[in-house]
Order: structure tokens, then C-alpha cells, then sequence
């Protein structure tokens, strides 16, 4: 074929590009409705990762978030999806893997892009270069040159250019995906009704930040990084510990990026507090009211650290030697709340 678009709705989210997507085609093909956030929160994000590397610069860096694989692999235990992604081929391989799912009824992600190449987004294109971002592609049009896209932050179908699709998507992205990454899924024919869904979601994440695969994730990691915070400034050169230092700020902002202009530096609990409420009015689960307010509360805290850094990066006061007591309060609050979620849910299945 030399053109052909699929037809479903989009519910734009902003900052949801990774899931959202997902998001579309699940809704589209349940009939279930699932909140903006869901997949983004109880998947992968709000979580927390500190990495050492002597290779790295920084070596140390704090994350709020995990990969964006264990993100998808998250997704398929819970909603039962089959992602798969290739990465880091050839752009005329990637596009014509795009082109061939789509022929077959399958819509796909790809990224990670830069948004200055995006020409349907007037308010970056050819003005700032920003990572890493993904979209849902739904068409392709040979003749003209255009694939057509879904981006969470707009509503209606958007068409770019295989000229700046590629521009866009060249670039390998550390912590996300190698270049023209193709993520193609699908659901199976049966899926869980939506409380189950809610169920899964929320003993998940209460698994992955109790009980880590590694001790520098979840609420290990904080407490780790609690007790070593202090020695950062003896063991990295200037350079570093700032770096390292302004990363653990901007990667706590939504979207990341060092600037009090967008003061969201909740590490996404602001998000899954608001996620969490709503899921209480949706299901049996209406305990959910009361735990939601204990991850605003801990997002406050990660926006103190956040404000913490920036204020001693900008010469305005130090402060840092509250950082520890600070990612304890947050350790503490997040292990009772995860650990009341994994009873509660206990205690309704029984």
C-alpha cells in the first residue's frame, strides 16, 4: 500500500507520551476508561533509582522513575499487553517496520524523538531542542511523505514529515531507547475487567518499591541514599557533584527540566495522588481516599530537596544538610503506604 490511516479516538494526557498510546488503543478496544496517569504511575514512575557508575558523569545519579523497559514490562503484567521493541536500526528499516503494522491494523510507538523536529508543534518546532518524546503513529502517506500521529499533549491526528520523522528520531537517548525505536504490542483477547486491573496496578508498584530488585531502588535506595548523601561532596570533583546534584532535581520535575518556571518537582506522586483518588471513586476500593493524601504529602518533600538544590546551585542559601532527614521522611511515609495498600488489598480479596 502507499497510504492507509486507522481510526480510533485519542485521549490526550500531557507527559504520558511513553503510555499513552497504549492507553489509546486499550480504552479503544475494552471499552474500559483508564485515568490519564494509570499507566504512567503505577508502571514504572513516581518510583525512585540511584545508580553509581565510575564511568558515568555524573558517577552517582538519582532517578525518579525506572527504564523506560521495566516501564513496558510493567505494563504487560499488568494489563496484560505483548510489547516488544527494536532499536537502534537503519531509518528506512524502522519506517517500513511502521508501514508494515500498520497495513496489518496495528497502530505503533516510536521514539525517542526530539521535539524540534516536530513540525505540528508550533510552540518547539525549530526553537528548542527537547527529549525524549513518543508518539502513537496511526497512518502513513507514501505520496506525500507523511506518517500520521497521535501526541499525548494534543487532540486530533497530527501529521509529520518522513523528512523531520527522521531528524527527530536519530538519536540514541540513555535511559530511554537506542534510535528509531519501533515499540510494537497487543492485547489478548480476554482481558481483566477493570478492578483487576486497579488490583494488579497497585500491588505492583507496592512490590517494586518494598521489595527491589536491588537495593539502590525503591525505598532501599532512598534510605541508601540517605546515608550516603553526605559523602557525595568528598568522593565526586565540583563538576560532578553539581551535575549530580541538578539531575536529582530535574529528573524530579514533570516534565524534567532545571527551571522553577515549571515547579512540578513532585517526582510524579502529585500525579499519582490524583490517579489514586480517582481510582477510589471507580472501584470498591475506597481506602484508596485516605492513602492518596500520603503521596502528596511525600511529593512535597521530594519538592523541598528539588528547591534545596536549585536554591544552593543559584548562590541563594545551603541547606543540604537536610537532605538526608528529608529522603528518610519520604522512605518512611511511602513503606507505610505501600505497606497498608499490599494489607488492604489483602483484606478485600479475602
Amino acid at each position: 500500500m502507499s497510504e492507509k490511516i486507522l481510526e480510533f479516538s485519542h485521549a490526550p494526557c500531557n507527559y504520558t507520551c511513553t503510555a499513552n498510546g497504549l492507553r489509546d488503543v486499550y480504552m479503544h478496544k475494552t471499552g474500559h476508561y483508564v485515568p490519564g496517569e494509570f499507566m504512567m504511575v503505577f508502571s514504572g514512575f513516581a518510583d525512585f533509582v540511584y545508580l553509581k557508575s565510575k564511568r558515568a558523569s555524573p558517577p552517582f545519579m538519582v532517578f525518579w522513575a525506572r527504564s523506560v523497559k521495566e516501564h513496558y514490562k510493567g505494563l504487560e503484567h499488568i494489563f496484560g499487553f505483548r510489547i516488544n521493541i527494536k532499536a537502534g536500526r537503519s531509518f528506512p528499516f524502522a519506517l517500513n517496520l511502521v508501514k508494515k503494522e500498520i497495513d496489518k491494523g496495528n497502530p505503533i510507538i516510536v521514539g525517542p524523538l526530539d521535539m524540534f523536529h516536530l513540525e505540528y508543534r508550533s510552540d518547539l518546532f525549530h526553537k528548542k531542542h527537547t527529549f525524549a518524546h513518543f508518539v502513537l503513529v496511526v497512518g502513513y502517506d507514501d505520496r506525500r511523505e507523511y506518517v500520521y500521529v497521535y501526541d499525548c499533549d494534543l487532540h486530533g491526528r497530527q501529521k509529520l514529515s518522513y523528512e523531520n520523522l527522521k531528524l527527530a528520531w536519530g538519536k540514541d537517548e540513555p535511559g530511554y531507547l537506542k534510535r528509531n525505536a519501533v515499540i510494537t504490542f497487543s492485547l489478548p483477547e480476554k482481558t481483566p475487567d477493570f478492578k483487576e486491573i486497579v488490583r494488579r496496578g497497585l500491588l505492583f508498584k507496592a512490590e517494586q518499591m518494598l521489595n527491589p530488585n536491588t537495593k539502590n531502588f525503591g525505598i532501599l535506595g532512598m534510605r541508601k541514599l540517605a546515608k550516603e548523601f553526605p559523602s557525595w561532596e568528598h568522593h565526586l570533583n565540583e563538576k560532578n557533584y553539581k551535575m549530580a546534584l541538578e539531575w536529582m532535581a530535574t529528573f524530579s520535575n514533570t516534565p524534567p527540566i532545571f527551571t522553577e518556571e515549571i515547579d512540578n518537582f513532585t517526582a510524579k506522586r502529585k500525579e499519582l495522588s490524583n490517579t489514586i483518588k480517582e481510582l477510589a471513586e471507580l472501584t470498591p476500593y475506597h481506602f484508596l481516599n485516605d492513602i492518596a493524601q500520603n503521596f502528596a504529602e511525600s511529593g512535597e518533600i521530594i519538592r523541598s530537596i528539588a528547591h534545596t538544590i536549585i536554591n544552593w546551585l543559584k548562590h541563594k542559601e545551603d541547606r543540604r544538610e537536610e537532605i538526608p532527614t528529608l529522603l528518610e521522611e519520604i522512605a518512611n511515609i511511602e513503606e507505610k503506604t505501600y505497606s497498608d495498600i499490599k494489607r488492604f488489598l489483602s483484606i478485600s480479596v479475602s
